[in-house]
């Protein structure tokens, strides 16, 4: 028979990836072999618990970041830094870096209003990325701070995320 206390999805992980199985039936805990099944739920370590709910909460935060990005290609991306400081220089100087010119230029629009078009965008991509960074670090925080199995289980990841 299993001695069992809840300490998260980790632990059924490591359990599955030792080929192994536990499950409940009819409120009493069963396993492929109760011996070595119950080996790993007595190593499994609090710390153990804790690594894998902070990857969760850092899943959650890559599906954010996702949506911050959707339908924006990897090669538009790429230029943004270059665009930015192209506009700071424009901003500090009145000099106009090639990037802007030419894409002002092929667009048919003043490089001033690109620029501003330009700050507009990185001033809400990285909003919208410290609001995702700083909830991340403060579950994962929130989640060194615990002290129990039972309260890591328990740890809500998909509360108080922007977007």
């Amino acid at each position: 028979m299993i001695d069992y206390i809840e300490k998260g999805a980790g632990l059924h992980r490591a359990v599955a990836a030792a080929g192994h199985w536990l499950e409940q039936r009819d409120g009493v805990w069963i396993s492929s072999d109760d011996t070595a099944v119950q080996a790993i739920i007595d190593g499994y370590t609090l710390a153990q618990a804790k690594t894998e709910k902070r990857r969760e909460v850092s899943a959650v935060a890559r599906q954010k970041y996702n949506l911050v990005t959707a339908g924006i290609s990897a090669a538009e991306m790429a230029g943004w830094p270059i665009l930015l400081s192209e506009a700071v220089a424009y901003r500090a100087s009145g000099i106009v870096g090639a990037s802007i010119h030419s894409e002002a230029t092929i667009r048919g629009i003043g490089v001033a209003d690109l620029v501003t078009k330009i700050e507009g965008n990185a001033a809400a991509f990285q909003s919208a990325r410290a609001a995702i960074a700083g909830t991340d670090g403060k579950k994962r925080d929130e989640i060194d701070a615990l002290e129990t199995f039972e309260a890591v289980a328990a740890y809500d990841i998909n509360g108080g995320w922007p977007l």
